[in-house]
């Protein structure tokens, strides 16, 4: 029998036969308007600040333009929620291999707040620099003594930040990205159970570490031994000292740890969820 489908596994790549391109153009419909919105409110409400300011309504405070991290991880876990649920299953109900939409949604998720990101870049940099060159003629508006320069050094100084920073960020945003599509992943199959999680092992380390520490401080106390109770006061505070230091030393290699782990386990998760029927 003459196998139909050989001349088209033939001339075809594995990016065409596994329908990643029209994941991502289904993505990029979803998700990119939205951040393309974000951005545009975010001018918009600059726009009106200034303008306010500058007619000495209200004051504007020129602080730090850097790129808009906490906003972009936000835009990243609300999406992050739609596509593990709506979008995983109307991809899949067309016969998409799970590689594809499981490599779709984590790409589609880390370019949409890369695109927010980037664009929080040009809004801070416009009002900044409309900030400063309106800065004469507006008494109300505060700009911070390294602002009050002529506009081409401030831009100029403004990019140089950005580019020191950029490449973190953009670093970060991809391990959160990671561990965000792991918890959405998570929700949506064991919504229950995932709650129970995040709010049960949190209180239950919180419990083990300070409880003995409680029980110790109320016998010291009902032995009304000073000196014990100080000592284990200290003892505690150093512990944690060196918890912190710990934690702060090495916090780059623990969060790329559980970006890379939570990666692995959503494919693990998603390649879980049934067929559409």
């Amino acid at each position: 029998m003459e196998n139909r489908l050989a001349p088209l596994v033939e001339n075809h790549n594995w990016f065409t036969l596994s329908r990643f391109g029209g994941c991502m153009r289904f993505h990029r419909i979803r998700k990119y308007g939205l951040a393309l919105l974000l951005a545009l409110l975010m001018l918009i409400v600059q726009a009106l600040e200034l303008t306010l300011a500058y007619f000495g309504i209200t004051e504007y405070r020129l602080t730090a333009q850097m790129p808009d991290l906490p906003f972009a991880l936000a835009l990243v876990f609300c999406l992050a929620l739609r596509t593990a649920r709506q979008d995983t299953t109307f991809l899949l109900r067309f016969g998409t291999p799970r590689t594809s939409v499981w490599l779709s949604n984590v790409l589609s998720l880390l370019m949409a707040g890369v695109l927010y990101l980037l664009l929080s870049i040009v809004v801070n940099v416009v009002s900044g620099a409309a900030a400063v060159a309106l800065y004469p003629q507006c008494s109300d508006i505060f700009v911070a003594q390294r602002y009050q320069l002529p506009v081409g050094e401030f831009l100029a100084m403004l990019l140089g930040d950005v580019w020191e920073v950029l490449p973190w960020y953009l670093l970060w945003l991809l391990e959160y990205t990671c561990i965000i599509y792991l918890l959405a992943c998570c929700l949506r199959r064991w919504k229950g159970a995932t709650i129970a999680v995040l709010v049960g092992v949190p209180a239950l380390l919180i419990t083990l570490i300070v409880l003995p520490t409680l029980q110790g401080v109320a016998e010291a106390v009902q032995s009304s031994d000073q000196g014990e109770l100080m000592a284990m006061l200290f003892r505690f505070l150093g512990w944690l000292e060196k918890a912190a230091d710990f934690t702060a030393e090495n916090w780059q290699w623990i969060q790329g740890g559980a970006a890379f782990v939570s990666l692995v386990l959503s494919y693990l998760v998603m390649r879980g969820t049934r067929q559409p029927e």
